[in-house]
């Protein structure tokens, strides 16, 4: 992480007493901050989570594991924080700041095209059977549902292993948002599932709203 998160810099920070944080770790301020945050949304419930461990031990974990992150992930966790229902462990915050961030990713405006060279008749051709092979795996039955945009963001790369293209984020985003998708959360018959997927949808939603975007009525 090589950019202070804004949403964790305190004007002022006195450098701790200590000097045995862990190099490869992000600042200390930035992990004390985070716990202070969800200490105040949780309260006792965070409190016990880390009953009978030593505290400063389990700051450096984190430290060193949310170093992998990029600012606008750590950010994007972080505000997604006031919709969990308990104190994320160390892999569940993790893994919210990677979902978060994706979500924000499919409301973005996409970048504008600098290279304006007209493609060939060739080119276009190829460029489309590309797109339709790529896209024929995701596109669903009538008798299927939306539950695919659900697994596809949950999972966060293609079949291949690939990060997501921002179309197919895009894709999968307006199918959740949409009736098709509300209905994957009603009829989901697994209680962990269910509840992932509300919180994956509400978590579209949020994003569509603060991007002045309407969700979609059906797919």
């Amino acid at each position: 992480m090589t950019t202070n998160p804004t949403s964790l810099s305190p004007s002022t920070h006195q450098p701790p007493a200590s000097d045995d944080w862990p190099q490869n770790a992000v600042p200390r301020k930035w992990i004390e901050k985070l716990f202070s945050q969800m200490s105040a949304y949780w309260g006792s419930r965070f409190a016990d989570a880390w009953r009978g461990t030593e505290l400063l031990d389990v700051q450096k974990a984190w430290g060193v594991q949310l170093q992998k992150l990029s600012s606008k992930e750590w950010n994007a966790g972080v505000k997604a924080l006031i919709n969990q229902k308990f104190p994320p462990t160390l892999p569940e915050f993790f893994a919210l700041c990677k979902q978060s961030r994706l979500i924000e990713a499919s409301c973005e405006a996409p970048l504008q095209l600098i290279d304006q060279t007209k493609a060939t008749p060739e080119i276009v051709e190829a460029n489309l059977a590309r797109m339709h092979q790529i896209l024929a795996p995701m596109r669903a039955p009538k008798e299927q549902t939306a539950e695919w945009a659900y697994k596809l963001l949950l999972r966060g790369t293609s079949a291949s292993g690939k990060p997501l293209p921002y179309e197919v984020i895009r894709c999968a985003s307006d199918a959740i948002s949409s009736s098709a998708g509300k209905q994957v959360v009603e009829d989901c018959d697994d209680p962990d599932l269910k509840e992932t997927y509300e919180e994956i949808r509400v978590g579209v939603l949020i994003g569509y709203e603060n991007a002045g975007r309407k969700p979609w009525e059906t797919i």
